[in-house]
């Protein structure tokens, strides 16, 4: 059965899952510029090699917004079209290979349509597979994707 190949994120005691197709590197807690008048779950941007790279607080955008932040979060810089968009998690534990016929979709665990496309287990824990895509995705609120040149 082939396997795919995701990056495996913690945010509090949850397990996250992001196709390593999508991502671009991982990234220690830098200093991030705040943007004005910008939803609650963008944190601002960072300047990394010349790209100005908005970050969005992972657990705020799957509306965790009320635990605590870590002390030291990681940043998964993912490509969302043509853009690099950083995503906010506790931390970026590891590289692990799952088979999408262990994946139960979303749609069958009852959840709408969005962030998240479905959940597997990974030494018996779950682990919920995010869209990258739709993690980032400007249809949410499209002021703060224009807010950052």
């Amino acid at each position: 059965m082939p396997k795919t190949k995701v990056l495996l994120a913690r945010l509090g005691q949850h397990l996250y899952a992001l196709p390593i197709a999508s991502v671009v590197e991982v990234l220690p807690d830098l200093p991030m510029e705040p943007i004005p008048n910008c939803p609650e779950f963008v944190r601002g941007v960072i300047f990394v090699r010349g790209h100005l790279i908005p970050v969005l607080s992972a657990a705020s955008r799957l509306g965790l917004a009320t635990r605590q932040r870590s002390a030291e979060p990681n940043i998964v810089c993912v490509r969302t079209g043509q853009r690099l968009v950083g995503l906010e998690f506790d931390e970026a534990l590891d590289l692990i290979d799952y088979s999408v016929a262990e994946v139960l979709p979303a749609q069958e665990i009852g959840a709408p349509d969005g962030l998240f496309t479905g959940m597997f287990e990974h030494e018996g824990r779950f682990v919920r597979l995010l869209d990258p895509d739709r993690l980032a995705s400007s249809d949410i609120n499209d002021a703060w994707m224009h807010a950052v040149p």
